[in-house]
């Protein structure tokens, strides 16, 4: 088979995904390499959702045999694997999904691989590594992974309830994808090509024809200039301000019925609204590389933030050109030579914060070849919506604790009111965490006869730093509504349930696939579902 079919074949079998992140995307996916500690049907189902938009590779570790429990849950074995090894054959199935992922597997626990590498140099082939319900030694994996900037997904489920962390030193993206669809049009501050080009439009010695393809670009420049003349060269700003501009374009047209330029300007009038204007979120960011050092080790995102502080104090404070258009009613001639002109623009904005790059790089030591002009001109691209967040080692903090016990008001007589849906979903999160701790003191899962050892299990694990408790509310006082949640975990303790699983499984590999295309904005960094209630809640470990 020829090369270009084989590419023909790729773009045909992965279609839909790189409509969402382009080859670049899919070729960041392609490239990554996935870890899975713990085959568990959660476990597979994440990997399976990764597998099969291609992912580069995949290991999992997992030192078990597959019992009949394990049959029993997980779609990814089969009858004759019953006493083999669990990763062994759980990897040989999942590779059926997609001959051009490679799979590994290593019958080990995590407690061995950390006993025997000592220098920790396992864990650099990895993009990101996930773990499964409950593992030992997971304080050990997150400290290593942290150091080491190598994003760790904790997904669990118990019952009919699921929580997934997303533990990150720093996570960065500049493909963000915002949905609300923003252009840069500088309709407010044309450039000198930009203006000299609206000035070419005489609109009254138009012929109907040509007055009917005027780019509602073009209408809004006029238009705007006309209002500052009459208003002390200020723009719209009031309510009543934006009706009277809105009045001023209907005003402009020979016939609002019939332009089609004229009407979807009246629909647009928001991009005539539009200041060109650094965002407050992109100037804290641009100030925070201040207090950051600057060497050879720094990652190419904040090289890009750096270089673009000094580009904004060349360029007047203001952002690169991302030189994209909306479509808009124009014939092909006008259209085309706005396009052009935009274009233009965002290739000269883009040529000066490349220069600025450069300027950096030779000033730290780094080669000018560790960018490429394509990195470049996605950054200038998504300046605007850039995306930053540092995460947490932490699986639950004070902060997250207080909430739990101040969402319900305790009355006098120690008889707690209604909780709110907030506290209803931290109980469920910190009874997953106190499942888990239980498996860890006692060696096996806690079953409803073991209530009141998983009591004591949740106040001596998971209370016990919680300094931030109100006095007034005792931490030997746990709310009613936990309680629920507790006694319901222990009655379906089976981290294996096939709905919970596929839904966990989906929601962790959305996550792994925002990481590895380093597109769309990421979970930050808690996320917990009740599917009993069908309802789920975000939370900010810090």
């Amino acid at each position: 088979m020829s090369s270009t079919q084989m590419t023909v074949d790729k773009e045909a079998q992965y279609d839909r995904q790189l409509r969402l992140w382009a080859t670049s995307g899919q070729s960041n996916l392609e490239n990554s390499h996935i870890a899975l500690i713990n085959v568990s049907a959660t476990g597979c189902e994440v990997l399976k959702n990764l597998i099969l938009p291609g992912i580069g590779k995949y290991t999992i570790i997992d030192d078990r045999i597959v019992t009949h429990e394990h049959l029993s849950s997980n779609f990814f074995l089969k009858l004759k694997d019953s006493g083999k090894k669990l990763a062994h054959c759980v990897k040989t199935n999942l590779n059926e999904l997609n001959a051009d992922v490679e799979g590994f597997a290593i019958e080990k626990s995590l407690e061995q691989i950390l006993e025997y590498d000592i220098e920790c140099k396992f864990w650099d082939q990895f993009h990101c590594v996930i773990v499964s319900n409950y593992t030992p030694k997971l304080k050990n994996l997150i400290d290593i992974l942290w150091d080491k900037h190598i994003p760790l997904l904790v997904v669990n489920t118990v019952g009919f309830y699921g929580s997934l962390n997303l533990i990150a030193n720093e996570t960065t993206v500049i493909e963000t994808h915002d949905p609300s669809k923003l252009f840069d049009l500088r309709i407010d501050q044309p450039w000198p090509e930009l203006q000299q080009y609206a000035d070419s439009f005489q609109l009254d010695e138009l012929n109907d024809q040509d007055h009917a393809h005027v780019p509602y670009i073009v209408i809004f420049i006029k238009a705007l200039q006309f209002w500052k003349l009459n208003h002390n060269g200020q723009p719209p700003s009031t309510y009543h301000e934006k009706k009277s501009f809105k009045s001023l374009i209907e005003s402009m047209s020979r016939n609002i019925n019939l332009e089609t330029n004229f009407i979807e300007a009246l629909q647009s009038c928001h991009r005539a609204f539009q200041k060109t204007e650094l965002p407050q979120s992109i100037k804290a960011l641009v100030e925070s590389i201040d207090s950051k050092p600057i060497d050879v080790k720094t990652s190419i995102f904040w090289i890009y933030i750096a270089a673009l502080r000094d580009f904004l104090k060349l360029n007047n404070n203001i952002l690169p050109l991302p030189g994209k258009l909306p479509d808009m009613a124009s014939d092909t001639k006008n259209y085309t030579t706005l396009s052009r002109l935009y274009r233009k623009k965002a290739l000269q904005d883009q040529q000066l914060f490349t220069e600025q790059v450069y300027n950096i790089l030779d000033q730290i030591g780094r080669p000018r070849e560790s960018v490429t002009t394509e990195s470049i001109a996605t950054f200038c691209k998504n300046t605007h919506l850039l995306f930053v967040t540092t995460g947490s080692k932490n699986l639950i903090n004070d902060s997250l604790l207080a909430n739990l016990n101040s969402s319900c008001n305790f009355t006098d007589n120690g008889e707690s009111t209604a909780p709110t849906t907030e506290s209803d979903m931290i109980s469920i999160y910190v009874a997953i965490l106190s499942f888990n701790a239980y498996i860890e003191q006692y060696k096996v899962p806690p079953t409803i006869d073991d209530f009141h050892e998983f009591i004591s299990v949740y106040r001596s694990k998971v209370l016990k730093s919680n300094a931030a408790t109100s006095t007034t509310t005792p931490r030997s006082q746990i709310q009613p509504s936990t309680l629920d949640v507790f006694k319901e975990i222990l009655m379906h303790n089976s981290t294996n349930y096939p709905n919970l699983s596929s839904l966990m499984g989906g929601v962790a590999s959305q996550e792994i696939l925002k990481l590895t295309t380093a597109q769309y904005i990421p979970l930050d960094n808690l996320f917990i579902i009740d599917g009993i209630k069908s309802s789920s809640e975000r939370f900010k470990i810090q």
